[in-house]
């Protein structure tokens, strides 16, 4: 039997050093430069977007966002058709960072958080010679809390909420060209467009790249935790919210073809409660947190403190494969989800779907897939069905609070399947 052998990849903001592994057959990718077609890069812009912070990020927090952006770089460069089962890839990972040593300790911790992330195979080494955090000059804030704003009707909900119970959040965007105009707009119709940073970290090389992606979400707690750490003040911990249902959260597989591929698993409890742990380690003083998930998408909308979100939930973008369409799909998972919602919170759903009517689509394999899942409810064993996604929490009324928000949320799309006619 032939040993596998990884996929050795150096993330380093110097153009030489990644180059120089290039040419010895390894990838070397240039953190925080512009990447061609001759060397992999990305992040080129990212300096100048943090300067729009309240101050300096901390090491601790820049060298996070470096991991962030190598990882999310090694996803997109390394294909998965080409590894043995043309799906799991094992890949060995090395990252320059500032201050390397308090991370070397957490490398075996992060690398299984990894794992359950992108049911990849990681190997990860730190070294130093990494970028220090840009330096410039504070701006003024009173902002008190950052929250993840994707432009989807979750994370809107989210920052609605806040604003209304009192919060000041910093809303935290990686503005990719379709979900951009979105989280601008919205942020502006919500008195938050001037309390927002968003991040453009293009990667780019050779194409193809890897289009499941499945760890771009931690690119985006890297810009959370960066700008979270921006709000403290010496003796404070600052709070990063992740608003996300929790049907999503947990990402129970439809059929067993479908093992966590409703999206990615950024909320999964089992992951925040990693990550956690690792930025505990490392000395960041950063709580995530998710308010919402044990609550569904339905209960979300229904429950949402100021009612605008009926004026706005449609200019929201929540779609999973809609981007060639510029528009949302209608009938991908995520799409299915948000319909359901609209359906259980009994208000009028105006978003433009280009699979408008599901009927026509009955035979598309995400649409098929979730009915067989909603029809399977009542005989199944929900928290045996929940755990397939990854461990839950041990303490059993939180577990017990998961395992009902997946019985609620696919309830709602139960009822929303109901209401159709099929053929």
């Amino acid at each position: 039997m032939v040993a596998l052998s990884p996929t050795r990849i150096l993330a380093s903001p110097s153009p030489g050093r990644a180059a120089a592994a290039l040419a010895h057959g390894d990838i070397g990718i240039a953190l925080y430069q512009i990447g061609r077609p001759e060397l992999p890069g990305l992040g080129g812009s990212l300096m100048q977007a943090f300067s729009s912070l309240p101050r300096s990020p901390t090491i601790r927090a820049w060298d996070f966002l470096s991991i962030a952006l190598a990882v999310h770089a090694a996803d997109r460069f390394v294909v998965r058709r080409e590894s043995p089962d043309s799906w799991t890839r094992m890949i060995s990972l090395e990252v320059e960072l500032a201050e390397p040593e308090p991370w070397a300790a957490q490398a075996a911790s992060l690398a299984a958080a990894l794992r359950f992330l992108s049911s990849d195979i990681w190997y990860l080494r730190f070294r130093p010679g990494g970028a220090p955090p840009p330096t410039f000059q504070g701006n003024l804030s009173d902002r008190d809390c950052a929250c993840l704003f994707s432009g989807g009707l979750d994370s809107l909900i989210g920052a609605i909420n806040l604003a209304s119970e009192g919060r000041r959040p910093l809303l935290v965007s990686q503005a990719s060209p379709k979900e951009g105009p979105a989280q601008k707009y919205l942020a502006g119709q919500i008195g938050l467009e001037f309390a927002r940073f968003e991040g453009r970290a293009s990667e780019r090389w050779r194409q193809p790249y890897e289009p499941s992606s499945r760890t771009r979400s931690i690119l985006f707690l890297g810009y959370g935790v960066v700008a979270a750490s921006t709000l403290l003040n010496v003796k404070s911990r600052a709070d990063l919210i992740v608003p996300e249902n929790g049907l999503i959260s947990i990402n129970a597989p439809l059929t067993k073809r479908h093992i966590g591929s409703l999206s990615t698993r950024t909320t999964h409890p089992y992951f925040i409660t990693s990550l956690q742990q690792l930025l505990d380690a490392v000395g960041l003083k950063v709580r995530m947190h998710n308010p919402y998930g044990h609550r569904t998408k339905g209960e979300m909308l229904a429950e949402c403190r100021e009612r605008t979100i009926e004026r706005l939930a449609h200019a929201s973008y929540s779609c999973g494969k809609g981007k060639r369409l510029n528009q949302h799909c209608g009938r991908c998972v995520p799409c299915l989800i948000r319909r359901a919602s609209f359906h259980a919170a009994g208000i009028a759903d105006n978003t433009g779907y280009w699979a408008d009517d599901l009927r026509e689509h009955s035979t598309n394999e995400d649409v098929s897939s979730a009915r067989f899942a909603a029809e399977q409810l009542a005989h199944r064993d929900v928290a045996q069905w929940a755990a397939q996604a990854g461990p839950l929490p041990h303490e059993a009324l939180e577990r017990k609070r998961y395992v009902e928000v997946v019985r609620r949320g696919t309830e709602e799309l139960r009822a929303f399947f109901n209401s159709i006619v099929w053929p």
